[in-house]
């Protein structure tokens, strides 16, 4: 009997591997323009507004604003989380959600109404200083929910991809037992295997260590984003070649593919 390879080529999971992979965007909503000033005696506009009397309200109104964008990107960042397309684990999706909307979200929103009700510059400053220390909204938790994100989408696709070995495995050596040159199918799938191993070590610990970054920690933090980063893209690379393995295979072996992407099943011919 012919092993069936059900969507080999076309499984729905591995549409990730061409989209939704990269780390890219995992630091591009970390700026924070409007966030300059930090204890090390940088000067800024939002985290200590310029106020003077004349300027009070022009102060008071940035600060009001620079709230409203980071409840606007906190529920961005929710929205996320609560995606199935995400494909976290239930325990970081667990505590991301509870981060963004147990902890970042109220407290963001409980400043809204101090600025509004702010008289002086002095309590503008204090406001406006806690809604980027305090919370730090742009500098990490984006890039926390982003990466964890990609981190936990690379791990499913990568167990997806190591699943299907015995499989793709049994289907070479069919093709061997039918007379069939499966030289540079045992190739692809050796580096097939190479490259999902090589993905998964990757991953390794990388969800759980952005995880556990605080606000406080930053600006120290930032090379762990970055360095979270920099193992996605290698294991998103990896993936990538894997799945081209597994497509060289697919055609080497003669899989032939019926139906729409999602629902084809193919065979070994």
């Amino acid at each position: 009997m012919r092993p069936v390879l059900r969507s080999v080529v076309a499984l729905p999971v591995l549409g990730l591997l061409a989209v939704g992979l990269c780390p890219g965007a995992a630091l591009a909503a970390t700026a924070d323009t409007s966030t300059t000033t930090s204890p090390t005696g940088s000067t800024g506009t939002v985290s200590n507004p310029f106020c003077s009397p004349a300027l009070f309200r022009a102060a008071q109104q940035r600060a009001a604003q620079a709230l409203v964008s980071r409840v606007t990107q906190l529920e961005a960042l929710s929205a996320l989380v609560e995606a199935p397309s995400s494909h976290l684990s239930p325990s970081d999706q667990s505590t991301l959600a509870h981060d963004i909307t147990a902890v970042e979200l109220p407290g963001i929103e409980a400043l809204q109404p101090e600025v509004q009700q702010a008289t002086t510059c002095p309590q503008v400053r204090q406001d406006a200083h806690a809604m980027v220390y305090d919370y730090r909204v742009y500098l990490v938790m984006t890039p926390q929910t982003h990466e964890t994100i990609v981190a936990d989408r690379e791990s499913f696709a990568a167990g997806r991809l190591s699943a299907l070995e015995p499989t793709v495995q049994s289907a070479i050596a069919w093709a061997r037992a039918h007379g069939r040159n499966v030289t540079d199918a045992e190739s692809a799938f050796g580096d097939m295997q190479a490259r999902v191993s090589s993905a998964t070590s990757a991953l390794a610990g990388v969800a759980a260590t952005v995880l556990a970054q605080t606000p406080t920690g930053y600006p120290g933090n930032a090379a762990v984003f970055l360095s979270a980063r920099t193992d996605e893209t290698n294991a998103r690379n990896d993936l990538r070649s894997a799945f081209d393995d597994l497509a060289a295979i697919a055609k080497d072996i003669g899989v032939r593919g019926a139906g729409t992407a999602g629902s084809t099943t193919t065979t070994a011919s």
